[in-house]
């Protein structure tokens, strides 16, 4: 089973609207991190076609709320979005939402596996308070939460989530399940290895998202930094529609190839680790 455990996507009637919008906001920073281009329309169907053709079974959608309002509307939305063919949703809450905790407990009602947080569009530090009230919330209710870790290539700095900041969080909430996108840190990667010991002690996952096509030049400390934290704790994701996801997945490829790693270990980064968060079981062939 082959699983891209980072994808966005939008309400139809918003999607085209939400999507330029994020295009206009990278502008002031493409000298650093070159043109955005979208892959998909940001679609539900946009990303189950992308997804079909670059032979994955499963994309997982990473919804973000922007506002302390309410996130009902997100959340009802996703859960539609898990229901369907050949996709997941994660939900998301705002840490500064009056209606966090109980929104906790809808989503994981709903039967979501976990919610994704994004320090940098809501607008707090991943070791905050009340960054860790909601994580230690999920927690209870079983719920993994994904954070974007490192830079974003829409917004100034500082950055909110750094390697430093996931370890001061998880030793304020041992019990919980994190996963920290873009390798743990977008282009803070030196920082990654130098967390990787304490990281290593929690619960603590990484995905590959953004990373892999468009950072070739630091794959051998990619494949340091995955052995470091255990192959068994990393996902691959594409960041769709930021990333083609056959581009992604044919670079995935050619990186654990490249870095010497088994195929029990592809099979687990491609699809397996994912199943196993997501509940799914399905033909294992992932390393092929």
């Amino acid at each position: 089973m082959r699983i891209d455990f980072h994808t966005h996507l939008f309400p139809d009637a918003i999607a085209a609207r939400a999507l330029a919008r994020l295009v206009e906001n990278t502008r002031p920073y493409t000298a650093r991190y070159g043109e955005a281009h979208p892959h998909t329309d940001a679609t539900a169907a946009g990303l189950a076609a992308a997804s079909r053709a670059a032979g994955l079974d499963v994309s997982v959608a990473m919804p973000i709320a922007t506002s302390p309002r309410p996130s009902e509307t997100i959340n009802n939305f996703a859960a539609q979005v898990d229901a369907m063919p050949g996709l997941r949703s994660f939900g998301s809450v705002h840490p500064r939402s009056p209606d966090a905790m109980r929104e906790l407990e809808r989503l994981a009602s709903l039967g979501l596996k976990g919610i994704k947080l994004h320090p940098e569009y809501q607008g707090f530090f991943a070791d905050s308070p009340e960054s860790a009230a909601v994580v230690e919330k999920a927690a209870s209710l079983g719920l993994w939460v994904l954070f974007h870790a490192g830079e974003d290539i829409g917004m100034p700095p500082p950055v909110h989530c750094t390697p430093a900041h996931a370890v001061r969080l998880c030793e304020a909430v041992p019990g919980a399940r994190i996963i920290l996108a873009h390798l743990g840190g977008y282009r803070l990667w030196a920082q990654v290895e130098e967390a990787l010991p304490a990281l290593r002690r929690h619960t603590v996952y990484l995905d590959t998202s953004f990373c892999l096509p468009n950072e070739r030049g630091e794959w051998a400390r990619f494949a340091r930094i995955i052995r470091g934290l255990g192959p068994d704790r990393v996902l691959f994701g594409s960041d769709s529609p930021w990333a083609d996801q056959g581009e992604a997945l044919s670079a995935a490829r050619e990186f654990l190839e490249a870095g010497g790693f088994t195929p029990e270990e592809r099979a687990g980064i491609l699809g397996r680790n994912a199943a196993r968060i997501l509940g799914l079981e399905g033909p294992d062939d992932a390393g092929q």
